[in-house]
């Protein structure tokens, strides 16, 4: 096990001037983002909330992320890989601060397989 009052690097978790660190970083990295452009280049959103946020891109979801990971490298933070993946959320859920995203049941249907629910076309 790492981290902890033993850890030299970082703040601990829960940390008093842990929320301050985070959305000084994230704000960084934000303000990048728009610098660079990134929204047109990826088709792609963020929604950030303190240290999380999820990259909502249409087609480009491996440049964003690979593009994010180069940057949060230059700032000396790393993602926490194991909170990290690519979905298509039209097919996939995922879960963003206790929510769950992408295609939900609405029940059974008459072969005991779940259905999804339909989605309206834009």
């Amino acid at each position: 096990m790492v981290g902890g009052k033993g850890n030299t690097r970082g703040t601990r978790q829960g940390g008093v001037i842990s929320p301050l660190l985070a959305n000084l970083y994230i704000n960084r990295f934000l303000k990048f983002w728009r610098m660079q452009e990134r929204t047109k280049a990826y088709r792609a959103h963020i929604v950030s909330y303190a240290d999380d946020f999820v990259i909502l891109s249409r087609g480009h979801a491996a440049e964003a992320l690979a593009w994010t990971k180069a940057v949060m490298t230059r700032l000396g933070l790393t993602i926490n890989e194991a909170k990290t993946s690519l979905k298509d959320a039209r097919y996939e859920r995922f879960d963003f601060l206790g929510y769950a995203f992408g295609p939900h049941c609405n029940g059974r249907v008459a072969s005991g397989t779940w259905a999804t629910v339909p989605r309206r076309k834009a």
